[in-house]
C-alpha cells in the first residue's frame, strides 16, 4: 500500500531541520568567537618627575590598534590630579574624566602631586628634594575601559628622571627605566604597587622563583642587606604556604617623614626604616606585610580581624618553621599575644587594632589545631589561607566558615555561632 504524504509532518520536518541548521550555525559562531585570538594594542605610561614642584607629569599613550579602545573613564582626585590634556575627546565632570581617544592613537597627560599626608603628620607618599616614594595607583587612578571584543593591552612603564637617579618597581625590567606591566587577571594593565625613584640604594636577590628588590634613599641607614638575608631564611617558608607568590617583588623603605609602620601593595610593600624585622613581642612587621601581599585580601564589614589575624599568625608561624625563632620563643610570643588580647570580648569591629589582632591570632591557632585534629594532620590552616589567596577580594566570616568546613570536612567549634567573639 502506498502511503500518502502528510502535509503537516512535512512542514514540521522542514521547521525542525531549519531550527537544527540555525542552532548549528549559532553554535559555530559562538565557538568561533570563543576561539577568536586576542587583539593587542600598545599602552605606554611615562612618569616624568619634577622635584622642584614635588609632582610627576603622567602621559598615557595608546598606539598600534588603538582603535580597539572606545573610551576610558578615570575616577580621579581633583586635589592630586590636575592640568589634564589629551588627544581626541576629553570630558571632565567633578572627579570623573572620560577620554575618547582617536582611532589612530593618541595620548592623555596630566600632573600629579606626590605628597600624601596622614592625620598624624607623617606621609603615605613623599617627594623630597632627591627622592620620591609613592604608589602606582596614585599616579594612574582607577579606570573603567570599554573596548571592542577580545582587546587586550601590551603595557610598558617608562620613568623620565633626573641624571643620577635610580628607579625601582615590582615589575619586570625591560631596559633602563623601562618596565613591563602585565596583570593576567586584567585586559587593561595599569601601574600598581609601591615605587621609588631618586638617589636610591638598591639591592637585588633571586630567592626561589622570586626576583626580590629592596630599595630606599641613600644615607638613611636602611638595612637592605639585612632584609635580603631575612628573606632568604623566611621567603621559602612563605612560598610553601602561598605557591603562587609573585615572580617580581619590591620592598621600599625610608625614614621620616614617611609613616612609621608598614603598608602592603600589589607585589610590594613599604616599611619604615626603624621598624625592627622582629618586634619585641616576637612578631614581624616585615613578614606580616609579606602575608598581606601574598593573600591579596581585604576585610569586609566588621571582618578586618580575619585579614589581620592571618597576617599576624603567619608572621610568627613562618619564622617558627624557618628556625628564625625557636619553639620556646614562639610559645613566649603566643603567650604575650594572649595577655594583650585578654580583655577583648568581640572581634567583629570595623577596624582591627593591636589587642583585637592579638586575640584573632589565638583564634586562628585554635582553628589550626582543630583542623589538624579532625583530619589527622592531613590538613591545616595553610589549606584555608590558600583558598582565600585564590579567591582574593573582600573576606567575610561566612566565607571563613565555608572554606574551613570544606577543608576539615565538618563545621568547626572554634567558628561556631555560639562563640561570643564572633557575635555581631
Amino acid at each position: 500500500m502506498k502511503l500518502k504524504p502528510n502535509p503537516r509532518l512535512t512542514i514540521i520536518t522542514v521547521i525542525l531541520l531549519g531550527v537544527s541548521l540555525f542552532s548549528s550555525l549559532a553554535l559555530q559562531r559562538v565557538l568561533a568567537s570563543t576561539n577568536e585570538p586576542l587583539k593587542i594594542y600598545d599602552l605606554d605610561y611615562t612618569f616624568s618627575f619634577l622635584p622642584d614642584d614635588k609632582s610627576a607629569h603622567v602621559t598615557i599613550r595608546l598606539s598600534n590598534n588603538a582603535g580597539l579602545i572606545k573610551r576610558l573613564s578615570f575616577n580621579f582626585d581633583p586635589v592630586q590630579h590636575i592640568q589634564f590634556e589629551g588627544d581626541g575627546e576629553v570630558k571632565i565632570e567633578a572627579n570623573n574624566l572620560t577620554w575618547h581617544p582617536p582611532k589612530e592613537g593618541g595620548s592623555l597627560s596630566y600632573r600629579v602631586k606626590i605628597d600624601r599626608k596622614r592625620d598624624s603628620g607623617t606621609y603615605n607618599a613623599y617627594f623630597s628634594k632627591d627622592w620620591a616614594i609613592f604608589r602606582g595607583e596614585h599616579l594612574v587612578p582607577s579606570v573603567k575601559v570599554v573596548t571592542k571584543p577580545k582587546a587586550e593591552s601590551r603595557a610598558q612603564l617608562r620613568f623620565n628622571i633626573p641624571a643620577g637617579w635610580a628607579a625601582a618597581t615590582a615589575y619586570e625590567p625591560l631596559e633602563k627605566f623601562n618596565f613591563a606591566i602585565d596583570n593576567p587577571q586584567r585586559r587593561f594593565d595599569r601601574p600598581k604597587g609601591w615605587m621609588a625613584v631618586g638617589n636610591m640604594g638598591i639591592r637585588k636577590e633571586q630567592i626561589l622563583n622570586t626576583h626580590v628588590v629592596v630599595a630606599g634613599p641613600k644615607y638613611q641607614g636602611i638595612r637592605r642587606q639585612d632584609i635580603i638575608a631575612f628573606l632568604n631564611w623566611n621567603l621559602p617558608e612563605l612560598v610553601a604556604v602561598f605557591p603562587d607568590f609573585y615572580q617580581h617583588f619590591l620592598i621600599v623603605s625610608a625614614g621620616d617623614p614617611m609613616w612609621r609602620g608598614g603598608l602592603s601593595g600589589p607585589g610590594s610593600f613599604y616599611i619604615h626604616k626603624d621598624r625592627p624585622m622582629i618586634s619585641g613581642n616576637g612578631t614581624s612587621t616585615l613578614i606580616h606585610e609579606l602575608v598581606h601581599t601574598a593573600m591579596r585580601i581585604n576585610g569586609g564589614d566588621n571582618d578586618d580581624w580575619i585579614v589581620e589575624g592571618f597576617a599576624e599568625f603567619y608572621s610568627l608561624e613562618i619564622m617558627r618553621r624557618s628556625g628564625t625563632i625557636s619553639e620556646r620563643r614562639y610559645k613566649i610570643a603566643m603567650s604575650k599575644l594572649q595577655q594583650w588580647g585578654t580583655d577583648i570580648k568581640k572581634l567583629r569591629v570595623k577596624r582591627s587594632h593591636g589587642p583585637i589582632t592579638a586575640r584573632a591570632v589565638l583564634l586562628m591557632k585554635e582553628l589550626d589545631n582543630e583542623i589538624k585534629k579532625i583530619t589527622g594532620n592531613t590538613a591545616s590552616l595553610d589549606d584555608v589561607v590558600r583558598v582565600f589567596a585564590r579567591e582574593q577580594g573582600k573576606v567575610s566570616l561566612a566565607q571563613l566558615r565555608r572554606i574551613a568546613k570544606e577543608v576539615a570536612g565538618t563545621s568547626l567549634k572554634s567558628l561556631s555561632t555560639n562563640n561570643s567573639l564572633l557575635a555581631d
